[in-house]
């Protein structure tokens, strides 16, 4: 209830500030304000965290998490309607090294199920421990290669793309720095 008249005290105040030509930009703005995450993620247990703010703005604001990782984190993640997000069919990690101002195109390490029966793929819920994954999960190092599990190189920062792929299927960009 709180955030339905902040949505509108913003949207009121969006119209009167700018005038009635803009009001495609403060519905976009209060609609964005209303988009609530289906998907939580943590990472060695700290939960990834988004600005809010530019979630408001543009749509779209990636997690972050506050201070550093380790090289070998354990990752969960939460889904907070399973029946928004219908049949989940497989759960991917990709995880990629910062190089210079942008981050790697090839993945350092990718993680997925060995099987693609959807009753295979990581749970919500579970944490998992990326150095090492109970079997029935697959890690690939950058050259494609099958490795026992994620070893991260210390004080480097890293993008971890996990992707849920379902009826409506959904991806985190969480960012994360090594310690």
């Amino acid at each position: 209830m709180k955030q339905v008249a902040m949505i509108s005290v913003l949207g009121a105040g969006l119209i009167g500030i700018t005038g009635c030509g803009m009001l495609g930009t403060g519905v976009r703005v209060a609609k964005n304000m209303s988009h609530t995450d289906n998907v939580s993620v943590y990472v060695d247990g700290t939960a990834a965290k988004r600005d809010q703010f530019k979630q408001a703005a543009t749509g779209y604001s990636r997690y972050n998490v506050s201070g550093q990782v380790s090289t070998s984190p354990s990752v969960r993640f939460e889904i907070g309607d399973p029946d928004k997000m219908g049949r989940v069919t497989s759960v991917i990690i990709n995880i990629y090294q910062k190089f210079e101002a942008d981050y790697s195109h090839q993945a350092d390490f990718t993680i997925v199920a060995n099987s693609n029966d959807p009753a295979a793929q990581m749970r919500p819920g579970q944490t998992y421990n990326l150095g090492a994954l109970p079997a029935g999960f697959r890690v690939l190092d950058i050259s494609g290669s099958t490795v026992s599990g994620v070893s991260l190189d210390p004080g480097k920062q890293y993008l971890m793309n996990l992707t849920i792929r379902a009826d409506k299927s959904e991806t985190a960009q969480v960012y994360f720095e090594t310690n």
